[in-house]
């Protein structure tokens, strides 16, 4: 049997608010009866960096050297490409990772691209002083502190990543605005896009 990709990434900027709106879309989702199987490409990694690396949480991971982030990306793409097995699936991931040096490290590089065979990515975006908001009230996680022109800095590395790999697979891009207090809003947006799947 062939398998007839049926993925949607959906990824953003730590703090834009991306869970919030997938969970949305799902709730839409659920009241459709329509079955959508969710996968965290990061909680995949987790699961393969504590295997290879023993590494137990998604800050650790982001501070690994890259040539062995990239390790576990080639192996989570295996995985997840498995699991997404012609089933309807969002996969919730990052388009870039900036590293402790600073630079940018890309969460869909050509080998996740080409494993996971993407129909629409969806990127979701707000105004960087909304995410700067959201990341000082998130104590589930560590993050870094970040100049707003480098929040603007990483959205715009990800449209630019995101472009790329629609190039390569073929994939529609779909852009949703996540405005404080409008996640209802942003997770309508993106069920339309995955009853187009």
């Amino acid at each position: 049997m062939v398998n007839e990709s049926k993925i949607v990434i959906v990824g953003g900027v730590p703090g834009v608010g991306k869970t919030t709106v997938i969970n949305k879309a799902l709730e839409l989702a659920k009241a459709e009866k329509m079955k959508i199987n969710t996968i965290v490409f990061g909680s995949v990694m987790i699961e393969i960096a504590s295997e290879l690396f023993n590494i137990q949480d998604r800050d650790k991971l982001r501070k690994l050297p890259s040539d062995k982030q990239k390790i576990i990306q080639k192996e989570a793409a295996v995985r997840v490409a498995k699991q997404s097995w012609n089933r309807l699936t969002i996969v919730d991931t990052h388009y870039t990772i900036k590293t402790r040096t600073g630079k940018y490290l890309q969460g869909i590089p050509s080998w996740v691209s080409n494993a996971l065979k993407p129909k629409i990515l969806v990127i979701i975006e707000t105004n960087p002083d909304d995410i700067s908001k959201r990341r000082s009230i998130d104590n589930s996680r560590l993050r870094d502190e970040e100049a707003l022109d480098l929040v603007k800095e990483h959205q715009e590395i990800n449209r630019t990543s995101a472009t790329t790999i629609c190039q390569k697979t073929g994939a529609l891009l779909a852009i949703i605005k996540n405005k404080q207090d409008l996640a209802d809003e942003a997770g309508e947006k993106l069920f339309i896009y995955l009853k187009s799947v």
